[in-house]
């Protein structure tokens, strides 16, 4: 009977293996217990764990990290540098200062409706608001009470996987929030987007780089 717990456990840690590695996305524990037939969410965290404690026993450059609600395998820090070298001529994207000073209200208010956001920027969010719920780091989230009962804006999981959070209480304060929103480089707009004549307001969304290698950086 132990020496079958053993293969059974191998077997998972290897279906799980190579399902963090298959996925571009997070993957819950429900959802990693629905495909390889665990039932049990302790077993498949604490082979998570062992698979995580292997990995790192033999020195290897990624791991497995829990990022909005869900594993992913990903490169660690220290190989950041090169990694980006491999894609140094893609397209970057930026969020402008509009998008930046928004969504930071927006994680540390939510839910928080426009009318709120603009009360305390001062200035119309529209734009803003409609950009980067486009790029799927913000959503609607509820309505609010009063009149119109307007919709409330929260941050999604997209949000939380740019920045490698676990969940929205590892939000790090204002300065360290901003500081990381401006390193991270925003995933084109779909195809579907662009046919269907998706606008931004001036200034008031991305702020795209140049492609090829002789961007200056």
């Amino acid at each position: 009977m132990e020496s079958g717990n053993r293969v059974e456990t191998g077997r998972l840690a290897s279906e799980l293996e190579a399902l963090l590695f298959a996925s571009d996305v997070p993957l819950s524990v429900g959802r990693l217990s629905s495909i390889t037939g665990e039932s049990s969410a302790k077993t498949i965290k604490e082979t998570l764990g062992e698979l995580e404690e292997f990995y790192r026993s033999c020195r290897r450059s990624f791991g497995i990290n829990e990022v909005a609600g869900g594993y992913q395998i990903t490169t660690l820090p220290e190989y950041a540098a090169t990694v980006s070298l491999l894609f140094k001529s893609r397209r970057k994207a930026k969020l402008s200062q509009a998008a930046l000073e928004t969504l930071a209200i927006v994680a540390y208010r939510q839910p928080i409706s426009r009318t709120s956001v603009e009360a305390i920027r001062g200035v119309n969010c529209d734009g803003v608001l409609a950009t980067l719920t486009e790029r799927e780091l913000i959503a609607i989230s509820g309505r609010g009470e009063g009149l119109g009962r307007p919709f409330l804006y929260s941050t999604t999981s997209r949000f939380l996987e740019y920045l490698g959070l676990k969940d929205i209480r590892d939000i790090p304060d204002m300065e360290k929030l901003e500081k990381s929103l401006e390193t991270i480089d925003l995933i084109p707009p779909s195809q579907h987007s662009v046919e269907n004549g998706g606008k931004q307001e001036p200034g008031e969304g991305i702020e795209a780089g140049n492609t090829g290698e002789d961007d200056g950086s």
